[in-house]
């Protein structure tokens, strides 16, 4: 299974959170340099000033607070971390700079610390509804997204103009496999936003439908847009190939893995067309490769039961399978593959069960895939007609 990600949503969020206190007309004259600094976007000076300051008198909440403002427009986070805890230590219950240490855990890829922090500020401040965005935004980073959904459908409910909550809980739905109700939002934040992550999302989303030619124009203009982005090409690759082009499609892994030789998706994609060619060494290679990236993941794992089937390992490719199925029971191949090793181990009841199940889901998938068609259709139209 293919991997979403957001990256850069803050920007949609908030732009610029953090919020600087007012300076006081009798603090002395470096905290006073440093609260000008600070208002005239000089964050280097300011950090000068404010560390003189703080050397030379008792530290003060507003200072603090304004150093790890600085600190953060400096990109040094783990400064501002430090300088925000400070000021949390002398006033605990200030909910902007609980919001502004958020932001720091955020950038520095600690969104279990940042949504403490989000979660603290809004018991302060429980009516702040870009608050809970951004704490949905930490439970989406977590992969807590249901908990995400939630929160975020609070924020819409709030303020049903926001186009990046509607972002983040269209890339929520799309996670817990509801793109009937993912598509809709994910379009109309596009058309909105039209910035490359929320390109790449949607491309993401239409691909996952099998709507490769939508899929492949929301890639391309992520690609054009931010040409390094993470993944892109693999998803490139993917549309590639659903569409019947697979030199593109090779081409794509290829920039890829120039790109980062240890993307999954591209070793996962090139570990299973070596596996369909035949060549098992080559994929073993490559899978190996995107199992040390994502363990466990179902797609690798479904490859090496194919591999255990080849080799008559029936009892290999049945725990593998019966894992697989443990995580993702609605894994149509994987029913499919093990029908077969529970023939091949003449478990003829668990096999008829098991094709039994197959043929369920098949039609399931297609009432599904009947209805997302429309409802592409319709986003599409609409998108069209703005």
């Amino acid at each position: 299974m293919r991997v979403f990600r957001i990256i850069g949503v803050l920007a949609v969020i908030l732009g610029a959170a953090s919020v600087a206190l007012a300076a006081s007309g009798d603090e002395p004259s470096a905290c006073i340099l440093g609260d000008q600094a600070l208002a005239q976007k000089q964050p280097d000076l300011a950090v000068i000033q404010y560390n003189e300051c703080l050397s030379k008198n008792p530290p003060t909440f507003k200072i603090l607070s304004n150093l790890g403002i600085a600190y953060a427009q400096q990109t040094q986070f783990a400064e501002a971390i430090q300088a925000y805890g400070q000021a949390l230590a002398l006033e605990p219950d200030d909910a902007t700079v609980h919001v502004n240490l958020g932001l720091a855990y955020i950038k520095t890829n600690r969104p279990k610390e940042a949504a403490e922090q989000f979660a603290r500020s809004l018991i302060s401040d429980p009516d702040n509804a870009k608050t809970l965005e951004l704490l949905a935004y930490a439970h989406f980073a977590m992969g807590d997204y249901a908990l995400a959904a939630y929160e975020v459908g609070l924020v819409q409910r709030a303020m049903p103009d926001d186009h990046s909550s509607e972002f983040i809980l269209g890339s929520s739905y799309l996670r817990l496999g509801m793109s009937l109700q993912a598509i809709p939002l994910i379009y109309d934040s596009v058309s909105q936003s039209k910035s490359p992550d929320a390109y790449k999302v949607l491309g993401e989303a239409l691909l996952d439908m099998k709507a490769f030619g939508p899929a492949l124009e929301n890639f391309q203009k992520a690609a054009g847009l931010k040409p390094n982005m993470p993944g892109i090409y693999s998803d490139l690759s993917l549309a590639y190939t659903g569409l019947g082009k697979p030199d593109k499609a090779m081409d794509a892994l290829k920039q890829e893995l120039a790109r980062d030789p240890n993307d999954f998706t591209a070793n996962y994609l090139l570990g299973h067309d070596d596996r369909v060619n035949g060549d098992e060494t080559e994929a073993l290679k490559y899978l190996d490769k995107a199992s040390q990236t994502d363990p466990g993941n179902t797609s690798v794992d479904y490859e090496y039961a194919v591999l255990a089937m080849k080799h008559e390992d029936y009892a290999k490719a049945e725990s593998i399978l019966r894992g697989i199925l443990q995580k993702l029971p609605g894994y149509t191949d994987a029913h499919v593959l093990l029908a077969q090793v529970d023939f091949r181990l003449h478990k003829t009841d668990d096999g008829m069960r098991e094709k039994a199940i197959v043929t369920a889901l098949q039609r399931a998938e297609q009432t599904r895939s009947e209805a997302e068609k429309k409802v592409v259709e319709n986003s599409r139209g609409s998108k069209s007609r703005e």
